[in-house]
């Protein structure tokens, strides 16, 4: 279907009538991702079938769906259908969770990470997910299995100097694992996640301030004293090399392997992941990525030296030297300073029942 064809479709005029067992659907399309026009073609259809009135909006580079999220609230959305990656859902989540808008997911980019942890395996399930429960509310106003997923704060400053502001998901980092997506080609998929990661495995270590506030239920949790031999605290500041610093509140943040195996998507705090320092010899740096490998392989990632974790509610990374950074999987530039804080917001998501 032509991109020209998409941008602002609207069936039934301009808003939507408010009858009972009515319910207006806004879709925002991510037109980049090839998966996105098989899907709206299916998609479609299965609303029209099911009696909803619809209007379609389509993102661009200058406005990738914060814009298209407030023009739908303003027509009378009722709910919102996203069918785009990672990237997309960050840019229309906080409009969204702020109106308290019910969303769908139909994923279509490339690691589709939030969708994984909500339990939407595939685009079709995401469709027919959709369909049923849309259906479901026009003819008996049954309430939707609900996930409520916090739009987190991150904060950072970039080479030039420059602060900015903005939001995300599940997953923010700085150094060698935001490295890795910036090697990823895009056109290979996850593939291309694996091939950026192998890139950056022997990337140098820097050294990073790191301040953290945690939990107080994370500090007093024995269970993970006693695994990791850690004196736990409710602050603290560490200073030394690192290869990588990460935030998450996903377990698989690419591919299959629970490199967080404590996170949770709608949790009040970030799963926090410092790695290395590594050893500067080339053989004992794949031995020791052998070991963290074997580690995560065994579902135990934190029994590995160099895999250091705890639970934070705010965390705030600062680095002598330009280190990339990245957010849901998006590289935001060289940074000085990345700081991410768990949200309050929430944005309402439809989920298939577990």
């Amino acid at each position: 279907m032509p991109r020209t064809q998409w941008s602002g479709q609207v069936d039934e005029g301009d808003r939507p009538a408010s009858p009972v067992g009515r319910i207006a659907v806004g879709i925002i399309l991510n037109p980049t991702h090839p998966a996105t026009q098989r899907a709206y073609a299916e998609l479609v259809p299965q609303l029209r079938t099911a009696g909803a009135h619809y209007r379609s909006m389509t993102t661009s580079v200058e406005r990738s769906g914060r814009w298209q999220a407030e023009q739908l609230i303003d027509w009378g959305a009722d709910t919102v259908i996203v069918l785009g990656g990672d990237g997309t859902i960050r840019a229309t989540a906080p409009v969204l969770a702020e109106a308290d808008i019910l969303t769908f997911l139909v994923p279509t980019g490339t690691a589709n990470v939030l969708s994984r942890h909500i339990g939407l395996r595939t685009t079709r399930h995401a469709i027919d997910h959709c369909k049923r429960t849309i259906a479901s509310a026009i003819r008996d106003g049954d309430p939707p299995n609900l996930r409520n997923v916090p739009i987190n704060t991150a904060e950072y400053q970039t080479a030039d100097g420059a602060r900015h502001r903005t939001e995300f998901i599940s997953l923010a980092g700085i150094g060698g694992g935001a490295r890795a997506v910036a090697h990823h080609p895009a056109s290979l998929g996850l593939l291309g996640y694996a091939w950026g990661a192998a890139q950056a495995l022997f990337a140098a270590d820097f050294t990073a301030s790191t301040d953290f506030t945690a939990s107080t239920d994370f500090a007093a949790s024995t269970d993970f004293a006693a695994r990791t031999g850690e004196t736990l605290s409710t602050e603290g500041t560490a200073s030394a090399p690192v290869w990588s610093v990460m935030a998450s509140k996903v377990a698989r943040p690419a591919g299959p392997i629970a490199v967080f195996p404590e996170a949770h998507i709608d949790a009040q705090t970030f799963s926090m992941l410092t790695v290395g320092p590594f050893p500067h010899s080339p053989m004992a740096r794949c031995r020791a990525w052998a070991g963290i490998a074997a580690a995560c392989l065994q579902s135990r990632p934190d029994v590995h030296p160099l895999m250091n974790y705890r639970r934070t509610t705010e965390t705030t990374v600062t680095v002598e030297s330009p280190v990339p950074a990245q957010l849901d999987g998006d590289l935001i530039g060289d940074c000085l300073e990345l700081r991410v804080s768990a949200g309050e917001k929430t944005l309402r998501v439809s989920a298939p029942a577990s």
